[in-house]
């Protein structure tokens, strides 16, 4: 009996979920379709009444499918067989932006000069009230950096405790400058290495009568400079076309005041800007192509310009005083 009337429930609640629920389907058919005659209504007449009766939804673009996102995504998705490809493209278009002699001379120096040949500098500084972690952020933005592009980008930081960074970086430029008698447009950081030093500990009162030991770190912050031989500095400026920012905007801003000749804009086009160093490259390259360029050639004449450049404010002082010019000018 209980079985029964079991089952007899069932069909009652079953036939009660199928009523409502068909009732509930023609009460939404009927707003809808009173809703899409209201839309016709109102809809101008250059607008077809077929977009006017979908629903509101599909004309608002909300059902729409969401556009295409590019190679490059910004968090998800980050697969190592990603990081690879991208990591090949990049090494690819680093590769493509130099030009190599087309004929080796023996008799010419080479591109690169070696950087542990006992010439560079190594500046440290101790007992640093900075985090290993900061240090890390510091090394790793001036690291291959022009040094005086390297003091520029961490003074834009404006961090609290960026002022001892910049004292070692001041430091490292006054010593090479001054008493080693180097070129500062050369002087690359080439490496920059935090190394952990010791804790000093203190106590800290809390409340209620207890105490904290609180460690502060003592670190220690260490900055190699070499100065960049000529030749591969022509090809890192010329070629490569990596001009540092300083450099540049110095440019830039000596034209924009008039402290220098027009006539500079067309020297300085391969360094002034983007779109300047694009066109540069593109030259270059369509050149080399053609079989027009010669690299050593042009490394020549650069080199005795920029020395001649060097040297152009002492030999001005020197006949400003009505002396002669030195030799080696």
């Amino acid at each position: 009996m209980w079985s029964a009337l079991s089952v007899g429930s069932r069909r009652v609640a079953r036939r009660v979920a199928h009523f409502e629920e068909t009732s509930t389907l023609k009460v939404l058919a009927s707003v809808v379709t009173s809703l899409s005659s209201r839309d016709v209504a109102l809809v101008p007449a250059q607008v077809p009444a077929s977009s006017a009766s979908a629903p509101l939804f599909q004309r608002c673009g909300l059902g729409a499918s969401s556009a295409v996102r590019g190679f490059y995504f910004p968090r998800k998705n980050w697969f190592p067989w990603r990081v690879r490809i991208i990591h090949q493209r990049q090494a690819a278009c680093r590769q493509k932006r130099h030009i190599w002699p087309r004929r080796k001379d023996p008799d010419e120096a080479g591109i690169f000069g070696a950087k542990e040949d006992g010439t560079q500098l190594a500046f440290r500084d101790k007992e640093l009230r900075i985090s290993m972690r900061k240090l890390l952020d510091y090394a790793r933005i001036i690291r291959n950096k022009q040094i005086q592009d390297a003091i520029d980008w961490v003074e834009s930081m404006a961090r609290m405790k960026s002022e001892v960074i910049l004292k070692l970086l001041r430091k490292a430029v006054k010593d090479c400058v001054e008493k080693r008698k180097m070129d500062i447009s050369r002087l690359y950081i080439f490496d920059a290495q935090p190394m952990r030093g010791f804790f000093v500990k203190s106590l800290r009162k809390h409340s209620r009568g207890n105490y904290g030991v609180v460690k502060s770190p003592r670190n220690m912050f260490m900055i190699r400079i070499r100065e960049m031989p000529l030749e591969e500095y022509f090809h890192r400026i010329y070629i490569y076309n990596k001009v540092p920012r300083g450099l540049a905007a110095d440019m830039r801003l000596a034209l924009h005041q008039n402290r220098v000749s027009p006539q500079m804009q067309k020297e300085w086009s391969p360094y002034l800007c983007a779109s300047s160093r694009m066109f540069h490259r593109k030259e270059l390259k369509w050149l080399d192509c053609t079989r027009q360029f010669d690299y050593y050639e042009a490394r020549r004449d650069w080199i005795r310009r920029y020395q001649a450049n060097l040297m152009r404010a002492s030999s001005e002082a020197r006949e400003a005083r009505g002396l002669p010019a030195l030799v080696g000018e």
